[in-house]
């Protein structure tokens, strides 16, 4: 069995200071209020190699004829190195977390290459690959991307831990790719090994683990149970099929009444009026598109400064950072799109909240 400890104080200190500051020089509100004024994809560019700690990965780029989809696998990029950089301590279960971030990443490319496929555009997957992770991936990348068809798919990861997972939703006779399920599918393989994990873990430390994975898991499934009921008007043993493993945070018998609501704003009104919701500020509540986000991260945020577990620490550090990455991006995009700076801002968690 794995133990989760560090071999000595110095190293779980170092850790802990590592992260911290790294997390100093994650972008505060004036950063994004300045991206927000952004006209185009060089300015956003420009602005994070000149002003921010994203000049790591973008001190080589040419910011005036940088394409949006090579931006943003730069900035993905700055968020896998901080994450590896940190697994290089010394402690034993900092080589089980960078396996789960891997496989993560392995999870969403395959999910990313379903989509081209569906869409009919499966070459295209081909540039949308993030590169900077080939050499720690079993995943042949550019086969993924020859493939024609979900058949042709399932041999490029035969070699694969997935491959069991893909061949049980082989399309029927219609042809059409189970998206939805294979999405749950492969999710709840990653959440099943991230519990697997917390369980080997103790005390305080496996509490907070607990509440910060448990929370993400939770708001995944909260914001699952929304979606489906306001797009897709889908039943409850549809919802319930298409859950992670309980987050641990919310109650089964709230997430119960949430699928059992006959709405969309029921099923929110259910879920505002748990503790979970209410770590969530108040003037950020309305922000239903991504809740999944929010109630995470300010969460996170908590931990980061106060808690004494480097592990905890770590996996905050990871969850703040994703949600710094994924604000950017919605920038770039609706930079790209034409949007005006108030059509962008309610996408983002960390330009309308007060944290320095």
């Amino acid at each position: 069995m794995i133990t989760v400890k560090f071999t000595s104080p110095f190293s779980s200190n170092v850790v802990l200071a590592k992260a911290r500051a790294m997390y100093g020089n994650s972008l505060k509100a004036r950063d994004f209020g300045e991206l927000l004024q952004c006209h185009s994809v060089s300015e956003i560019a420009a602005y994070l190699k000149n002003n921010t700690a994203y000049a790591s990965v973008l001190s080589e780029i040419n910011e005036s004829t940088i394409h949006r989809g090579h931006l943003e696998m730069l900035i993905r990029r700055k968020a896998f190195n901080d994450y590896a950089s940190l697994g290089r301590y010394d402690m034993t279960m900092a080589v089980q977390l960078p396996q789960y971030l891997l496989e993560r990443i392995e999870i969403e490319q395959i999910i990313s290459c379903l989509r081209y496929m569906s869409a009919g555009h499966v070459s295209e997957f081909f540039f949308s690959m993030p590169m900077y992770f080939a050499s720690h991936t079993r995943l042949d990348l550019v086969k993924m991307s020859h493939s024609a068809s979900f058949a042709e798919l399932l041999d490029a990861l035969s070699h694969t831990r997935y491959y069991d997972i893909l061949a049980a939703f082989a399309p029927k006779e219609d042809g059409r790719i189970r998206l939805t399920e294979i999405e749950n599918a492969l999710f709840t393989h990653l959440t099943q090994m991230m519990y697997g994990l917390i369980a080997q873990t103790h005390g305080t430390l496996r509490e907070e683990l607990i509440n910060l994975y448990g929370a993400q898991v939770d708001m995944q499934n909260v914001t699952r149970i929304l979606r489906l009921k306001r797009y897709f008007d889908a039943k409850p043993d549809f919802i319930r099929a298409n859950l992670l493993p309980n987050g641990r945070c919310l109650s089964p018998k709230i997430v119960e009444e949430m699928v059992q609501a006959p709405n969309a704003d029921a099923a929110l009104e259910i879920f505002l009026s748990t503790r979970l919701a209410k770590q969530i500020p108040e003037e950020q509540r309305g922000f239903v598109h991504d809740l999944d986000h929010r109630a995470p991260y300010f969460n996170a945020r908590r931990h980061i400064h106060y808690s004494i577990h480097p592990m905890a620490v770590l996996l905050s550090y990871v969850i703040l950072t994703d949600v710094e990455v994924d604000d950017i991006i919605n920038i770039i995009e609706g930079v790209r799109y034409g949007l005006e700076p108030e059509q962008i801002r309610p996408m983002l968690v960390l330009a309308n909240e007060q944290r320095r």
